[in-house]
């Protein structure tokens, strides 16, 4: 397979909830962003099928783009504005970028698809990174034996190696205040794609988008 400088773009997906990943590839088509699919590996007390595999991104990546950077998202995030235009501005001496959340309580225990809440550190941090393929150090072996706890809270590469990109990237629909100027909104809770969503004004965004996506 021939390798480009393509940024590419890897999603999410849950095959019971289709219509957040569709919703989401749509909102980065809308700027020509490549998107790709990650692979599904199913594995006992995670919320979807993808909490392990988002972290062989960069890994799997390689094969197709022989770019520097490369981008992964939650299927449950909606797109505003163009994520590549972040690229230009990172700093390459860093392994990933990241939104940092504060740490917080979250709102529910129980989200809509009836899975645990739980709250830890660097909660959220991992539902949008973007990898630096040159720095990223974990192996296809390591990425499957390390606890996925501590994947999830980074402890695979220093602090000071965690850049930062703006909330705005990654706003928490429910935990944050409603707001129509961000970047990216994340269906954190559970979206409108549930047969009972989060209640939230922001729904109504992702039914607009839906709305043009199967016109």
């Amino acid at each position: 397979m021939e390798s480009t400088n393509k940024i590419n773009f890897w999603i999410g997906y849950t095959p019971s909830y289709k219509r957040a990943s569709e919703v989401c590839k749509f909102s980065l088509h809308k700027f020509n962003v490549n998107v790709r699919r990650l692979p599904l590996f199913y594995e006992e007390n995670t919320s979807n099928p993808f909490s392990r595999t988002r972290f062989l991104t960069p890994i799997i990546d390689s094969v197709y783009s022989d770019s520097e950077w490369t981008l992964f998202s939650d299927d449950d995030f909606l797109f505003l504005q163009n994520p590549i235009n972040l690229i230009s501005s990172l700093d390459s001496s860093k392994a990933v970028y990241v939104c940092k959340h504060p740490e917080y309580q979250s709102r529910v225990n129980i989200k809509m698809d009836k899975q645990t809440n739980p709250n830890y550190p660097k909660k959220n941090w991992s539902s949008f990174m973007i990898f630096n393929k040159e720095k990223f150090t974990l192996t296809f072996e390591e990425i499957f034996s390390m606890n996925l706890k501590d994947l999830h809270q980074f402890k695979w590469c220093k602090e000071n190696e965690i850049g930062e990109v703006p909330l705005e990237w990654n706003w928490l629909v429910g935990e944050y205040e409603d707001r129509h100027d961000v970047n990216a909104l994340h269906y954190t809770l559970g979206g409108p794609w549930y047969e009972i969503p989060f209640d939230s004004n922001l729904n109504s965004v992702w039914f607009e988008y839906e709305k043009q996506m199967i016109k």
